[in-house]
């Protein structure tokens, strides 16, 4: 008998990165873990509340940096057994930023990294899953703070253009070739020189799997002066869209 075992290959290499990759994802954030809690444990160091504090931050954001794995490693394998899905009603944008730059943001205090945000002056409704929306665009804000450099501005903007709204995040980073976005939003892909960031290739791949869930498109572009734009179009809701007909709404041009 002869067996093409090709497949079976391809899919063996695959696991075995997989594994290695998500080990040393782990590695680094339960290290940080374990030294906190044992200066916090040992009862001969005594640490004061402003020490305690200055200790729990790099804990948290390890916890932080867990949970946004195990979330992310969770939705890709529901999207591989097609078992994802999206629960869609009004939802204020606005709202959805606001909860994805607090989850983010203990990452961008210890990287001394700022945002700037860009957006309507009135709530922006869309149909979404605000649950679902909110881990895309963490995962697209992380990704913009772990390629920028420390104490660089990440730009997060919106924009509407008739019944569509867009949401762009910017970063200062080395950039991205054209050559190399046409794979960026698959599994397991990783930007060649990235060997010392985090990441297993798995945030861009459930940003695209989400909005194309939610009837909306994506891309990445070059950002003037350096770095890139992640930006993804959503279609505005009812309300929203009535509203933006009636007169200029967004930031720049859309």
């Amino acid at each position: 008998m002869i067996r093409d075992v090709t497949d079976e290959s391809a899919q063996r290499r695959l696991r075995s990165y997989f594994l290695d990759s998500i080990t040393h994802e782990f590695r680094t954030p339960l290290s940080t873990l374990s030294a906190s809690l044992e200066l916090l444990l040992d009862t001969e160091v005594g640490l004061s509340a402003g020490e305690m504090r200055e200790l729990l931050k790099p804990t948290h954001l390890s916890l932080l940096t867990l949970q946004q794995l195990v979330d992310n490693v969770l939705m890709s394998s529901r999207i591989e057994a097609g078992r994802f899905s999206v629960h869609l009603r009004p939802t204020d944008l606005g709202a959805v930023i606001t909860s994805a730059i607090q989850l983010v943001k203990p990452m961008f205090e210890r990287r001394q990294q700022t945002f700037t945000i860009a957006e309507s002056a009135f709530p922006l409704t869309v149909q979404a899953d605000p649950g679902h929306l909110t881990q895309a665009l963490v995962n697209l804000l992380t990704n913009a703070s772990k390629y920028s450099p420390l104490g660089a501005p990440i730009d997060v903007t919106v924009l509407t253009h008739s019944v569509w709204i867009r949401l762009a995040v910017a970063d200062r980073g080395p950039g991205i070739p054209p050559s190399d976005r046409a794979r960026l939003f698959e599994r397991f892909v990783r930007l060649a020189g990235d060997d010392e960031q985090y990441g297993i290739g798995l945030g861009l791949a459930i940003v695209k799997s989400v909005v194309e869930a939610h009837h909306g498109r994506l891309g990445v572009d070059e950002r003037p002066g350096g770095g890139t734009i992640f930006w993804f179009e959503l279609p505005l809701g009812e309300a929203a869209a009535e509203q933006a007909a009636t007169g200029p709404i967004g930031i720049g041009s859309p």
